[in-house]
């Protein structure tokens, strides 16, 4: 033990060594430290913790704790009162490391539900179950907007066979652009076929908060955002400052994506974002002319990732070369083709996450804290 006193700025610097759980990011570039002070020996750390969760983790509580007894200081770690949810990047004018107002999360007026769906695992079809719910929703008489968060990849414009570009509601403000009753928007409007995405983790994030609060969404009972494959910093930012009603996750039934995903779903339980369900996505192959069928990606996969997220298997979607003739084509499966299986397959989840979400007909608005 040293006996010169720590100062607050080296306080920080310990803290600095502290990642969140499930995170790549330490708490102080998260803006998670709303408070560090010292008194004598006792360091007291108040933090602000995603989606207004009510408690410290232990295993965060206990990393704090030995990093600052290595230290010589005794640590007491409480939440910050009603302090708002932290941004994934600094607020303007906070110098990284130091206090600083964090953003509130953001608040959506009009949009009854808000429905995350998402993989860490990239390839798993994520991308066409989220724009295939969206037009199902909308084919039940639902508002429903789409948010492609994908901003390195992005594939709604392709998908839902729109080269419009967004229209101008003044000042920074966009208009989505309709497609198949749906309010779209995405990057990929406004780059060309060739155009690459070379932003890093701030620009990023920025511009998907300005696709949430400079897009006139309107009046939408459901907006369905496609979150872009990983737990990175649009992940994070998307999950703590927005009020989500609840996530899926999409999988397929083979191992080396199961352990990929299993990584998503730590981190909407972190953040205490309540997981709807898991989807298994290419689940089996039916042949057309005997109709027996095959799991070409193995078998299991979707029922054991549901069994850790402590949520059902909502669905299993079969591979369907349909359904990737009709995305290539802009028109998703259960427009096309709606009397075929895989369309009758989205039509029901769609229904039952209706049902969730309590925007199905007759349902009370779900409160999406």
């Amino acid at each position: 033990m040293r006996d010169k006193p720590i100062s607050e700025a080296e306080l920080r610097a310990l803290l600095g060594q502290v990642k969140y759980p499930g995170f790549p990011r330490d708490i102080v570039a998260l803006g998670m430290v709303a408070s560090a002070t010292i008194e004598g020996r006792r360091a007291h750390v108040e933090l602000r913790l995603p989606a207004a969760r009510r408690d410290v983790p232990p295993e965060l509580a206990d990393e704090i704790r030995s990093r600052l007894e290595a230290a010589g200081l005794e640590a007491e770690v409480t939440l910050a009162a009603g302090a708002p949810a932290p941004s994934s990047s600094p607020a303007r004018g906070a110098v990284p490391g130091r206090p600083g107002a964090m953003p509130a999360q953001l608040s959506l007026p009009g949009v009854r539900a808000v429905l995350a769906v998402s993989s860490a695992k990239g390839g798993v079809g994520k991308s066409t179950v989220a724009t295939n719910l969206a037009c199902a929703f909308a084919q039940a008489g639902l508002r429903t907007g789409l948010l492609d968060a994908d901003v390195y990849g992005p594939s709604l414009p392709i998908m839902m066979g729109t080269e419009a570009k967004p229209g101008s509601a003044g000042g920074n403000r966009l208009h989505p652009v309709e497609q198949h009753g749906v309010a779209c928007m995405s990057v990929g409007f406004f780059l060309d076929d060739s155009s690459p995405v070379i932003w890093r983790g701030p620009m990023v994030t920025g511009l998907l908060r300005q696709f949430l609060t400079d897009v006139v969404w309107g009046e939408l009972d459901v907006l369905v955002i496609d979150l872009p494959p990983g737990t990175g910093d649009a992940q994070l930012t998307l999950v703590q400052q927005v009020k989500l009603s609840g996530a899926v996750v999409v999988t397929t039934p083979q191992e080396v994506a199961r352990r990929d995903v299993e990584r998503g779903v730590a981190m909407f339980q972190q953040v205490q974002v309540p997981i709807l369900g898991v989807i298994e996505n290419m689940s089996f192959f039916a042949c057309p002319q005997c109709g027996e069928q095959e799991d070409l990606f193995g078998h299991g996969g979707g029922a054991e990732v549901a069994k850790l997220a402590g949520a059902p298997l909502l669905a299993q979607v079969p591979l369907d070369p349909q359904v990737c003739e009709d995305g290539d084509a802009g028109q998703p499966i259960v427009l096309a083709s709606p009397g075929s299986a895989t369309a009758r397959v989205l039509r029901g989840l769609a229904a039952d996450l209706a049902k969730a979400l309590g925007v199905a007909s007759g349902a009370p608005a779900v409160a999406s804290a």
